[in-house]
C-alpha cells in the first residue's frame, strides 16, 4: 500500500482535441522520479501500518471467536431448555404412576378387608418357618466349560 504526494489539479478548460494537442506540445516534457522501494514510507508510517494491519486481524478472530461463543450458549440453552421439559415429563409420568401404584394398593388393601375374599389377618402364632436346604456344590458337567476345552472368544471380523 503506497501513498502518493496530493497534487492540486489545474483548473480545467474547456477544450477542443486540437487546442489540447498545442498545449501538450508546448510543454517542456517533465523527469519522472522513481522512488526505491526501501524509501517509500518512513519507519513510523510502516510500524502504524502494519499496527493497522495487526489489529485488523487480531479483532477479525475476536468477532469470530465472539459468534462462535455466542452460537455455542444459544445451543446450550436450548439443549437445557429440552432437557428441562423432558425432565418434567417424566417427573410428570413418575407421579402418576406413583398415584396408579397406591390407587392399586388401596384398592387391594379394602378388597383384603372384606370377609368374602378368605382372607385372614396375619397371626404371628400360625406363621411357618422353612429350614434352609443344605449348600450343594457344583457338579462338573453342568456349569460353564472349564477353560482349557473352551475356544478362545475372538470377534468373527470388523
Amino acid at each position: 500500500m503506497g501513498f502518493a504526494a496530493r497534487v492540486e489539479p489545474e483548473p480545467v478548460e474547456k477544450t477542443t482535441a486540437a487546442t489540447a494537442a498545442q498545449r501538450s506540445a508546448s510543454l517542456p516534457p517533465r523527469a519522472v522520479s522513481v522512488l526505491s522501494p526501501a524509501a517509500r514510507l518512513p519507519l513510523g508510517l510502516k510500524l502504524l501500518v502494519g499496527m493497522q494491519q495487526g489489529s485488523t486481524i487480531v479483532t477479525g478472530g475476536l468477532v469470530t471467536a465472539a459468534l462462535v461463543i455466542y452460537s455455542w450458549t444459544v445451543y446450550l440453552d436450548k439443549a437445557i431448555a429440552r432437557s428441562v421439559d423432558r425432565l418434567e415429563a417424566l417427573q410428570v409420568s413418575t407421579q402418576q404412576v406413583t398415584t396408579a401404584n397406591e390407587i392399586l394398593k388401596h384398592s387391594m388393601a379394602q378388597q383384603a378387608e372384606k370377609s368374602a375374599t378368605g382372607l385372614e389377618p396375619l397371626e404371628p402364632n400360625r406363621a411357618v418357618f422353612v429350614t434352609p436346604a443344605p449348600a450343594r456344590t457344583s457338579q462338573p458337567g453342568y456349569g460353564l466349560p472349564e477353560a482349557k476345552n473352551a475356544p478362545a472368544l475372538r470377534p468373527l471380523g470388523y
